[in-house]
């Protein structure tokens, strides 16, 4: 096979051509498809038609410049991504793990408080057994209308003293409620204060002032 002959000019001028591009087959194409040059009209085109190549490769210019920048942005945004999903599945994990631990202890909790108020109940019922044995005893034993007054007195001190005994003991019940209500509304307010103002303390009360409160209880 001879090698490909160069097309010379005809008779008649059809003004700059190329004598390759009618041998290079499908890259002619592809440089159109792909880059969009279109070399056998080249030489045809107005200066208005080549400067759009001069807008295009300005703009080329500056895209290559921050390309580097963008493939570094692109990069953290992308692996950063990854990570962040990677830590909610962690969270979640956790979520699922720690969600079953106090789903466990509220269920504990209620059947504690429900065996204890099962025996608050039975005490209750008891001491309520107990009042009435008490004051059958009395009816038994004693005829108001015919006790004396010393014996009446006696009887009315004797209430009183159970009266002012069932007093006596609620009086600590209450006051350790109390405390137990302060002490938590201490650890309440030092909480609050050390997530709002950090280690520093609130302003005009230090770190260890807090905590001294918070212990104080």
């Amino acid at each position: 096979m001879s090698a490909p002959k160069a097309k010379g000019y005809s008779s008649s001028p059809k003004g700059i051509q190329s004598h390759l591009l009618p041998h290079a087959g499908a890259l002619t194409e592809r440089a159109t498809r792909y880059f969009g040059i279109d070399l056998a009209r080249l030489p045809q085109m107005s200066d208005n038609e080549l400067a759009l190549f001069a807008d295009r490769a300005t703009a080329m210019t500056r895209l290559k410049e921050i390309l580097p920048i963008l493939e570094k942005h692109f990069t953290t945004l992308i692996e950063g991504q990854v990570e962040y999903e990677q830590f909610v599945q962690r969270v979640l994990k956790q979520v699922e793990k720690g969600s079953k631990q106090i789903d466990k202890s509220l269920l504990d909790a209620w059947l504690l408080s429900k065996g204890y108020d099962k025996h608050l109940q039975l005490l209750n019922q008891k001491a309520g057994h107990g009042m009435q044995k008490l004051e059958a005893e009395y009816r038994s034993e004693y005829d108001l209308n015919r006790l004396d007054f010393q014996s009446a007195i006696k009887l009315i001190h004797l209430r009183h003293q159970n009266r002012a005994k069932a007093i006596g003991e609620k009086v600590p019940q209450a006051q350790r409620q109390l405390q137990v209500q302060e002490a938590l509304r201490r650890q309440a307010e030092t909480r609050k204060e050390l997530l709002t103002y950090g280690t520093a303390g609130k302003p005009g009360k230090g770190f260890w002032h807090g905590v001294k409160d918070f212990f104080r209880v």
